[in-house]
């Protein structure tokens, strides 16, 4: 979702402002602090801006270029009348700041913008073009800080937020709630609320230190002193008969939660009511690790982060005005190092000092006291967290910290935000104490410092269609990755994945477009992964794998003129836009569907064809031929794409592609659905599909889609809606008029979930997949509501030579190896082969692999927990692909390096475990031989039965031991043996007794890889018989299978039987026999016996000489 890559930059004003320090008067040094001493930063509301100040000074920050656009120093006079700068608050239009001051006055500041641009690049004897970086194109904007007056708040600040017109701070004494107005010239207009009379609050004496205003939810989110958290609402004028009323009006869906009556605005204009409830530290006496010290608010995914004094963040779900919010989840993060050292610093130093969403909602930023930053995916998957480094805090044997000279924001934060596109997250270190001495202006602290670090992050995270949430796609600050699939994207590969291959392609943005248009709102990968577009502030652009090229309007004012609202997806060598046309010559805003081919050059002549649209695009998706556009007024509407090629004369063909034929297209409407009771807030929805229970989401024709059911994924909530059977007088989708949502039946899948893709292909008896991504790992619905009428003989069963697995012991794979044939323990599942040799056999009767309706989804449902994050599955491979951080901290150079590796992690063992638990025989047998030809495939099947039987034997199972029926499941397929007795050993000898006497004896199993001339895998029973049997039984076998070695001439083998006897043969007798036999087998006069002049014999028997000597 969101990983660290790079490394963190520091952002520093030395000498910058100023001058040179030895023009400063010795005043200045001894009465302020250094530009980088900065106690507060803050973000504007849409991240472009920041402002910092120090104790004196304060300066306005632009993003992209990040540059001092303005900044004000106060004079000691100003100081000694109105304190020190302590805070800062924005305006939420960022047209005005306010500073707190230690001596309790609000010192506003407006911000003045003017046209002209500053900074801007002059090279007069420059032969060559020069580009910008991202976003620094125009360069930065010329700003002004002016300061306009100061309030004095004779009850004392506290602290401070703020709505559209209403700056609302909580006072010291008395402890109340004051409203005022942003205005200058009705600073007057106040309203003020004293907490004790509130009514809100658990203990009347408790007091307000912490006030957070959230617009997205129109909610505040106040903490008191107790270190409790209440969920704060104004009611303005309306009565609590009133607001029960409306309430009650609400619809109830799962989705669309009761509500209620949206709460009022606080404006300084209106009566202000504050009412609200306590819903974190509700109960009694809180404990001091669980006291609130910050809160984060979630408008995305209507949750509310709650930062602890013990370093735990508790996740509240806040899905209606009526109630308080409640628990969702927690975020812990566990640290690594010496035991008596870790509970120092969780008592007194894990303490939660900022927390911070993503703007899209998809992670939390967590800032502590003690080590750093944690980051975590929205539901609770632990993305990266400083504390992995444990071992390079704890390396030193009194315990001490290292000195870390540069990043220190390792040592502790302070405060941190997002910037634009949150791809760079803004640090605050925490500074470090030190001896204060008796002069007001003395700095009490070294220096806290600002810091940027770089992020990569999802496709998703933007925009989740169904080829993004498919294929790994990643966007950064100045470039995309590319997931290649283990090279050239495995087209020729199906057996493996290449782990030699470059996994990420690096694909930086056109300069002459990402200069302009940064951030990138939107990014899409086509199906095949050979197209890529991407959209910022206006325009788009697009690239193709294959060619490496990309492609940019040449008219800048046809770029300038639309921008991308709603993503993007491609339909073959199509893209497919939802645009917001600028500058329209119809009243209104215009909105229109555009098509575009990859083969024509970006100019509006080109476009394929136009669809407008009414109310405004906030999403789409292709569902096979099918296009999905979800708009403002909650309507799903459905369109077809029709494609022709068309010949076209020889002048018009010259302009158009150059071959005499045009790709023309089109879009129909065939189907209007209305999420009236669905959907409560519009802008929630991440992403809808389409899926049939044969189908998928490819949806082929008007049939497929009029039966189909409809995937939403809103507020956290998977929900399907399953259409009724209609009505033959309904012809409500044939005459435009929207279905409503009373013609389908509404079920949620699965809560708490971060995005989802569908199965685009069926894998043998796996028809169709839904998969799901939640903080734990990945849940699996397999065959949903598929029906019951599927044979086996429907499915591909093309027989083929079974591929061996990877090798379990040395030499597995060489050539004068026997990998064995199936059945050999005499387990048949399914009819007789037709003959020894034959591994796969066609199974009769039906498929029962499936999940029938959704009341039977949690019996059918197939969770894969997962210790990295995934961002794709490969369903051919059998493999879940994700990421994990990777950190590196090299004291030479006194900062740390952030990677990100690329992991993968086997599904096959998942899904066969619950298919046998489901007593599914068949069933599993035909998926595994859908991946047999993997050469991973019996690595897959170790790890089953190795989970198997840890889970039986510690007496731990959570359903009804199926052991047995593994190991029957096992000897369908040539591995078993090499399976069974690689997991042996790889396992607690413990756990031997329970293996072996459902496998049966391993003499017996040695027994039949001789028979069956499985030397290699004979060998590895020889350890078995060893531990288990006396050493006259074990030396025998030793000597027999070396005789078999022989036989066959593998010499290298017979080195290792040596080793072998030497280490269970103290008398030596054995080695005797066995140089006996070796000489029996080298007789000149025996035309089969090896030729005593080979170098492979002669070692082998030197080898047997230097033991039996030695002895």
């Amino acid at each position: 979702m969101y990983w660290l890559n790079g490394v963190a930059s520091q952002l520093s004003l030395a000498n910058a402002l100023r001058g040179n320090k030895d023009n400063q008067s010795q005043d200045a040094d001894k009465h302020f602090r250094q530009p980088l001493d900065i106690v507060s930063a803050e973000p504007s509301p849409h991240a472009s801006l920041f402002v910092s100040c120090t104790s004196t000074a304060v300066y306005l920050w632009s993003v992209k270029p990040t540059v001092v656009l303005s900044f004000v120093e106060r004079s000691e006079k100003h100081i000694n009348e109105f304190g020190a700068n302590k805070h800062i608050m924005w305006k939420p239009d960022a047209t005005a700041i306010v500073i707190l001051t230690t001596k309790n006055y609000l010192l506003l500041y407006a911000i003045l913008n003017f046209d002209q641009r500053s900074f801007e690049f002059n090279f007069p004897h420059s032969h060559h073009a020069v580009v910008t970086g991202p976003g620094e194109g125009g360069g930065p904007r010329t700003m002004l800080l002016k300061f306009r007056l100061a309030i004095r708040v004779d009850a004392g600040v506290e602290c401070g937020t703020s709505s559209d017109d209403t700056l609302i701070i909580a006072t010291q004494k008395p402890a109340a709630i004051q409203c005022i107005s942003w205005n200058p010239h009705e600073v007057n207009s106040t309203q003020t609320a004293v907490q004790s009379k509130l009514g809100i609050f658990v203990n009347s004496s408790e007091k307000v230190i912490s006030a957070n205003y959230d617009k997205a939810m129109n909610i505040s989110v106040w903490i008191t002193d107790a270190g409790r958290v209440y969920f704060i609402q104004n009611a303005g004028s309306s009565t609590p008969r009133q607001r029960r009323r409306s309430s009650s009006r609400r619809s109830s869906s799962p989705s669309a939660a009761s509500v209620g009556m949206s709460p009022t605005i606080p404006s300084y204009k209106e009566l202000i009511t504050w009412t609200g409830s306590c819903f974190h530290g509700e109960e009694g006496l809180l404990d001091v690790g669980k006291q609130a010290t910050s809160v984060a608010v979630n408008g995305k995914f209507s949750l509310i982060a709650v930062g602890t004094k013990s370093g735990k963040v508790y996740v509240y779900s806040a899905n209606n005005y009526i109630s308080a919010p409640t628990l969702s989840h927690e975020f812990i993060r566990q640290t690594n190092g010496p035991a008596d050292l870790r509970s120092k610093i969780n008592a007194s130093q894990s303490s939660i000092k900022s927390l911070v969403w993503t703007s899209d909602g998809y992670a939390l930023a967590v800032g502590f006291e003690s080590k750093g930053i944690a980051i975590w995916s929205v539901y609770g998957h632990l993305l990266s967290s400083i504390s992995d480094i444990d071992d390079i805090f704890f390396s030193q044997d009194d315990g001490v910290e290292p000195h870390l000279p540069q990043d220190k924001y390792i040592k502790g934060v302070s405060s941190l935000f997002w910037g634009p596109g949150n791809h760079n997250l803004f640090i605050l270190s925490a500074p470090e104490l030190k001896e204060k001495d008796d002069d007001y202006f003395a700095i009490e602290s070294e220096r806290a410092s600002l810091f940027t670090l770089p992020f990569a992050k999802s496709a998703i995270t933007n925009f989740h269609n169904a080829d993004n949430a498919r294929r790994g796609l990643l966007q950064m600050d100045d470039r995309i990755l590319l997931y290649n699939y283990g090279g050239d994207y495995q087209e020729n590969n199906t057996t493996t994945i290449d782990p030699d291959a470059v996994l990420w392609t690096q694909v930086l943005y056109p300069p002459m477009y990402i200069t302009d248009h940064w951030p990138i709102r939107y990014s899409s990968i086509s199906s095949d992964g050979r197209f890529v577009a991407v959209a910022g502030r206006r325009g788009l652009a697009h690239y193709n794998t294959f060619s490496n090229r990309w492609k940019m309007f040449g008219n800048q004012q046809q770029e300038q003129g639309f921008l991308v609202r709603g993503g993007m997806a491609w339909y073959k060598n199509i893209l497919i836009a939802a645009c917001e046309v600028l500058n329209a010559p119809v009243a209104g805003k215009l909105f229109e569907l555009r098509l575009y081919s990859r083969d024509n050059n970006l100019d509006n002549a080109h476009i394929l064809y136009t669809e407008t649209l009414q109310h405004t695009p906030l999403y789409i998706n292709i569902c096979g031929s099918y296009l999905l556009v979800y708009t403002s007024d909650n309507v799903l509407n459905i369109y077809n794409i029709i494609t022709r090629s068309e010949s076209i004369n020889a002048a018009n063909a010259a302009i158009m592609n150059g071959n005499g034929n045009v790709n023309v297209a089109r879009l129909e409407q065939v189907r209007r659905v209305a999420f009236g009771n669905v959907v409560a807030r519009v802008t929630r929805v991440r992403g809808i599909s389409l899926f049939g229970s044969h189908t998928g989401d490819q949806m082929n024709s008007l049939s497929d889609v009029i039966s189909a059911n409809i995937i939403i994924l809103v507020d956290g909530k998977l929900i399907m809606l399953c259409p009724r059977i209609p009505d033959d007088d309904d012809d409500s989708d044939l005459t435009g008029q929207a279905s409503s949502q009373s013609q389908y039946d509404l079920h949620v899948l699965s809560d708490k979930v971060e995005y989802y893709w569908i199965g685009r292909k069926s894998i043998a008896n796996l028809l169709t997949s839904l998969w799901i991504v939640d903080g734990k790992g990945v849940k699996v619905f397999a065959n949903l509501l598929r029906s019951d009428d599927y044979g086996f003989n429907t499915f591909s069963n093309d027989p083929f030579e079974s591929e061996p697995s990877t090798p379990t012991t040395p030499g597995y794979l060489a050539a004068r190896a026997n990998i064995g044939r199936p059945y050999s323990l005499g387990f048949h599942i399914g009819p007789e082969p037709l003959s020894p040799s034959m591994s796969v056999v066609e199974m009769d009767g039906y498929s029962r692999w499936r999940i029938p309706s959704i009341q039977q989804l949690d019996e059918g449902t197939i969770h894969i927990p997962l210790d990295f994050y995934p961002h794709s599955v490969l369903l051919e491979k059998g493999v879940v692909i994700g990421i994990e951080q990777g950190m590196v901290f090299k004291e030479s150079l006194g900062f740390m390096i952030y990677k990100m590796s690329s992991k993968t992690h086997l599904f096959i063992h998942h899904i066969l475990q619950h298919l046998l638990r489901q007593g599914f025989e068949e069933d599993a047998v035909v998926f595994g031989r859908a991946y047999e030809r993997l050469i991973y495939f019996g690595h897959s099947l170790e790890i089953l039965l190795h989970t198997v039987l840890e889970e039986e034997t510690e007496n731990r199972p959570h359903h009804d031991p199926i052991l047995p029926l593994v190991i029957k499941y096992l000897d369908q397929f040539p591995h078993a043996l090499d399976v069974i007795v690689s997991c042996a050993r790889k396992t607690e000898v413990a756990l031997w007794d329970h293996l072996f006497s459902v496998v049966g004896e391993p003499k017996d199993l040695f027994e039949l890889c001789l028979s069956d001339g499985r030397l290699r895998t004979a060998t590895s029973y020889l350890i078995i018989l060893q531990t288990m049997q006396p050493l006259a039984v074990g030396g025998k076998d030793t000597i027999r299978l070396l005789q078999k070695a022989m036989d066959v001439e593998d010499f290298e083998l017979c080195k290792e039987l040596v080793r072998f006897l030497s280490s269970i043969d103290n008398s030596g007798k054995t080695l005797q026999e066995a140089l006996e036999v070796i000489k029996n087998r080298m007789d000149p006069n025996n035309p089969m016996s090896p030729n005593t002049e080979d170098a492979q014999v002669d070692k082998v028997v030197q080898s047997m000489q230097g033991l039996t000597t030695g002895t």
